[in-house]
C-alpha cells in the first residue's frame, strides 16, 4: 500500500432493523475488499421525540451520542444513512445534523441534500414497474400509502406512482393517496386508510414495513391478499418472500448500497472520480400482486412443460423467492436439479428401473445434503420441490420403477427429516450456548469482587464468546448526564480502561488511560491489520459511561449487538456503583480514623487523653525490645484551684496547655505523654532516650524557671512528678508502674510546701 489505510465511520440507524444491518453488511464486505478500515457507528432515530414517552423507547435517544463521537474521531470520511436516521425530519433539520458532524468529508445515504454527494435508490423504475405489473392483472383502482412526505423517497415513490398512473390512463381517486409513518407505528393510519378509501383493488405501500401492517389489518378484515386485493412492497427485505402470501416487492438492494457507499468513499479518498448516485431497483412479483399463479410462486405449478420449461421455473422460483441468501448458490441448486430430473426421466420414466438404479439415484440425491445452503427454511423449500419432482416422475413412471421410486422419496424425505431435525438441534444448542454465555456475563456482573480495572478485562473476555474477534473499552472521567434534547458532548477527556484480543485481556495502566476523542480511534493497541469495528453506546438510564469497540468475527454479530450492549452498560454500572462503595467506605474508613483518631486526644492540650495514652503506651512497649528499661511518670500540677479562682479559667487552661508541652519537651521524640483528667499527666520513654529521673527533674526544673523569667505571668506554674524506673512487658506492668509512680507523686508532694 503506498497510503496510510483509509480510516471510514458508516453512521446508521438501528443495528437490527432489517434495512440497517443490510447497509452495515455491504459496507463490511466492500470495506474488506478495498482494504479500508470501518469504523459502524449504530444510533437509534433522530425526530421521534414523541416516542420517548413510552416506556420501550424512553432511553433510545441515547444512542444518538455516538454519532456525536463520529464527528470527533478523526477519520477519513463519513457515510451517513441520513434518510433512514432521520426519515421523520425535514431537509433543513437534516442538514443540521450533517453540518454537526464536522467537517469531515461525508456521503448521504437515502437522502439528497443540497452541498453533499449521495447515494439513493432508484424510487422511479421499481415504482413503475410495480403499478404497470398490477394494471397488467387488470386492477384499475390503485391506492397508494405513501409514508413520510418529509423522506425524500417517500416523495420520489408517490410521484413515480401518480405519473405511471397517469401515463397508463388511470385515475387517481380521492383519498387514493395517504401518507404515513414508513414504520410499524403506521398501524392506525392504515387502519383509518382502509376504512376512509372503498373500492380499492391493489395497494401500493412506500416499503414493505408499511405492506407487513397493511397484510395484518387485511387479514383482520378477512380480505384475500392477492385475491380480493393486491398489495406491493419496497426493499424486498429478507421477510418479503416469507409472508404468507409472499409480498411482491420492489428489490432495492441495501446491501449493495452499502457496498458503493464504500467504493465510493475510497475513490474519493484516492482523488478517483465516481459519478455513480443510483443503486437500481426491480420490482418483484409474487403473490401478493397477482391470483393468477405465476409459474414462480407455487412449486405444483413449476413442473409443467418441457425439461427446459421446467429449469427456467425452477430458476425463477430459487432466485425470486431469496432462496440465494448466505450459503446458497442457485446455479449449483439448478445444476444439481437438472443432473435429478435427467436421471430420472431416463432410468425410471423409459425403462424399468432396478436396485443399482436406485443406489445411484440415492447418490445423485445424496449431493443435495452436502452443499451448504441446509437451513430450515431452505431445507422447507427443498422438500416442497422434492415433492414437486415425485409427482412429475411417477405420473409417467415405468410402472416397474414405481417400487423404487417410493424407496427413493422415503429415503429423501427422511434425510430432509434429519437434516431438520439436526439444524434444530443446531439452533437448539446455538440458544444455550447463547443463553450460557448471557448467564455468565449476569454471573461475573454480580460476583465482581476485584479491583475496577481487572473487572473492565473480564467483561471483556465475554464479548469475545459471543463472536468480538477484538474489543476495546473507553469511558469518561465521570458518567455524564445526558436527557433528551440535551447536546452530548464528546470532544472531553476518555479513559482507556482495557482491552481484549481473542480471549487474552489487558488492562491499560492509570498512567496511560486518558486520551482525545480521535485517539480511541488510532490508538497503538488497534489491530495492525485491515479491520472493521462496531461502535457501541455504553449507558444506564440518563447517565453515559461511555463506549465499547468491538471487532465482529462476521456479520451475523450485528444482530447481536444490541443485547450486548445492554450487557457491556450493566457491568459499566455494576464496576461504577463498586467503585462508588469502594471510594465511600474508604472515605468512611478514612473518617472513622479520624474520629478514632480525636477520640484518643485531649481536646484542650491537643496530647493524648487516658484513653489514648494507654493505647499509645501499650504500641511503644509491643514495638520495644524485650527486657528494655522503662521511665514511667506521673504528674500533676500544683495549685491549679488558686490559679482559677485568682486568675480566672482562661489563666488555668493556658497553664494546663503549657505543662502539656512541657512534658513532650522533657521526654523527647521517643516518649508517649498523655493528660489523665484534671491536673494529671503520664509519660513513658525508654531511659535510653530521655535519661534517668534525676536528669528529667534537672530538665523539668529548668524548664519551669526559664518560663517564669520570661513569661510575666502574676502567679508561678509548676509540677510535682513520680518517677518511676522498670520493665514493662505488657499492659499489666504498664498498670502497676503507673500505680508507682502516682505513689512516687504523693511523697514527693508531701516535701514540698504549696507555692503561688
Amino acid at each position: 500500500m503506498s497510503h496510510e489505510r483509509y480510516k471510514i465511520g458508516l453512521l446508521v440507524a438501528n443495528i437490527v432493523d432489517d434495512f440497517s444491518n443490510q447497509i452495515a453488511k455491504g459496507a463490511m464486505e466492500a470495506a474488506e475488499k478495498l482494504d479500508a478500515d470501518l469504523f459502524i457507528f449504530p444510533g437509534k432515530y433522530i425526530g421521534l421525540e414523541y416516542l420517548y414517552a413510552q416506556s420501550d423507547a424512553k432511553y433510545e435517544y441515547q444512542y444518538n451520542s455516538l454519532f456525536d463521537v463520529a464527528a470527533r474521531a478523526g477519520l477519513d470520511y463519513l457515510i451517513v444513512a441520513i434518510g433512514t436516521i432521520a426519515y421523520a425530519c425535514d431537509d433543513e433539520r437534516k442538514l443540521e445534523i450533517m453540518r454537526s458532524l464536522g467537517d469531515t468529508p461525508k456521503l448521504c445515504l437515502a437522502a439528497d441534500l443540497e452541498g453533499y454527494d449521495t447515494i439513493n435508490f432508484d424510487n422511479r423504475t421499481g415504482i413503475a414497474q410495480a403499478v404497470e405489473y398490477l394494471a397488467g392483472q387488470g386492477k384499475k383502482h390503485i391506492g397508494m400509502l405513501a409514508g413520510d412526505f418529509h423522506n425524500n423517497d417517500c416523495v420520489e415513490r408517490c410521484e413515480a406512482y401518480k405519473e405511471t398512473m397517469e401515463r397508463l390512463g388511470l385515475e387517481i381517486g380521492e383519498g387514493y393517496i395517504r401518507e404515513c409513518d414508513i414504520s410499524f407505528k403506521c398501524e392506525p393510519q392504515v387502519r383509518d386508510y382502509l376504512d376512509s378509501v372503498s373500492g380499492l383493488d391493489a395497494i401500493v405501500c412506500t416499503n414493505d414495513e408499511v405492506a407487513k401492517v397493511l397484510y395484518n389489518e387485511l387479514i383482520a378484515r378477512d380480505i384475500r391478499i392477492g385475491c380480493d386485493i393486491a398489495v406491493t412492497g419496497f426493499d424486498d427485505l429478507p421477510y418479503a418472500a416469507e409472508l404468507e402470501p409472499p409480498l411482491a416487492s420492489i428489490k432495492a438492494d441495501a446491501v449493495e448500497m452499502g457496498r458503493c457507499a464504500v467504493v465510493k468513499a475510497v475513490n474519493y479518498l484516492s482523488g478517483r472520480e465516481d459519478n455513480n448516485h443510483l443503486v437500481p431497483t426491480q420490482f418483484i412479483p409474487r403473490n401478493s400482486s397477482s391470483s393468477k399463479g405465476e409459474l414462480y410462486h407455487a412449486p405444483e405449478t413449476i413442473f409443467k412443460g418441457s425439461r427446459e420449461e421446467i429449469m427456467n421455473n425452477l430458476s425463477s422460483y430459487l432466485r425470486e423467492r431469496q432462496v440465494d441468501s448466505a450459503g446458497f448458490d442457485p446455479d449449483a441448486t439448478l445444476e444439481k436439479f437438472n443432473d435429478l430430473l435427467g436421471f430420472l426421466e431416463d432410468n425410471f420414466i423409459d425403462k424399468p428401473a432396478d436396485e443399482d438404479i436406485l443406489m445411484e439415484a440415492v447418490r445423485i440425491t445424496n449431493r443435495f445434503f452436502t452443499m451448504d445452503f441446509m437451513a430450515i427454511n431452505r431445507l422447507v423449500r427443498i422438500y416442497n420441490l422434492a415433492d414437486g419432482v415425485f409427482h412429475w416422475v411417477v405420473k409417467r413412471c415405468h410402472k416397474d420403477s414405481v417400487i423404487y421410486l417410493r424407496r427413493l422419496y422415503e429415503y429423501i424425505y427422511k434425510r430432509i427429516a434429519n437434516e431438520l431435525l439436526k439444524d434444530y438441534r443446531e439452533l437448539q444448542d446455538g440458544y444455550i450456548d447463547r443463553t450460557h454465555v448471557n448467564n455468565i456475563f449476569i454471573r461475573d456482573t454480580l460476583m465482581f469482587d476485584r479491583g475496577s480495572e481487572d473487572m473492565y478485562s473480564s467483561t471483556l473476555r465475554r464479548v469475545s464468546d459471543i463472536g468480538g474477534m477484538t474489543s476495546y473499552i473507553y469511558l469518561l472521567d465521570e458518567p455524564v448526564n445526558h436527557q433528551v434534547g440535551m447536546h452530548f458532548n464528546a470532544d472531553c477527556d476518555w479513559y482507556f480502561k482495557a482491552y481484549c484480543y481473542g480471549h487474552d485481556t489487558f488492562a491499560v495502566p492509570p498512567a496511560e488511560q486518558k486520551l482525545a476523542a480521535w485517539q480511541m480511534f488510532r490508538n497503538a493497541h488497534l489491530p495492525d491489520r485491515r479491520f472493521t469495528v462496531v461502535v457501541t453506546d455504553l449507558y444506564s438510564a440518563e447517565l453515559q459511561y461511555g463506549i465499547a469497540l468491538i471487532e465482529p468475527k462476521d456479520t451475523e454479530f450485528l444482530c447481536d449487538l444490541e443485547l450486548l450492549t445492554y450487557q457491556l452498560s450493566s457491568s459499566m454500572k455494576t464496576i461504577g456503583l463498586l467503585n462508588m462503595q469502594e471510594s465511600i467506605l474508604a472515605d468512611l474508613h478514612s473518617r472513622n480514623m479520624a474520629l478514632d483518631e480525636m477520640s484518643k486526644i485531649d481536646e484542650l492540650t491537643g496530647i493524648f487523653n487516658r484513653r489514648g495514652f494507654y493505647l499509645a503506651a501499650e504500641r511503644l512497649i509491643k514495638d520495644t525490645e524485650a527486657g528494655t528499661e522503662m521511665v514511667v511518670c506521673f504528674a500533676d500540677m500544683e495549685n491549679l484551684k488558686l490559679v482559677n479562682d485568682q486568675y480566672g479559667h482562661m489563666e488555668g487552661d493556658f497553664s494546663l496547655r503549657f505543662l502539656a508541652d512541657s512534658m513532650l519537651m522533657i521526654f523527647g521524640d521517643g516518649a508517649v505523654v498523655g493528660r489523665m483528667g484534671g491536673d494529671e499527666y503520664a509519660a513513658i520513654a525508654p531511659l535510653s532516650s530521655c535519661g534517668t529521673p534525676e536528669e528529667i527533674r534537672a530538665r523539668k526544673d529548668k524548664l519551669i524557671s526559664d518560663h517564669a523569667g520570661k513569661s510575666g505571668k502574676p502567679y508561678k506554674i509548676n509540677m510535682s512528678m513520680g518517677l518511676y524506673t522498670c520493665v514493662c512487658e505488657n499492659t499489666y506492668d504498664l498498670r502497676a508502674a503507673i500505680d508507682k509512680a502516682d505513689d512516687l507523686l504523693y511523697a514527693e508532694k508531701a516535701k514540698r510546701k504549696k507555692e503561688i
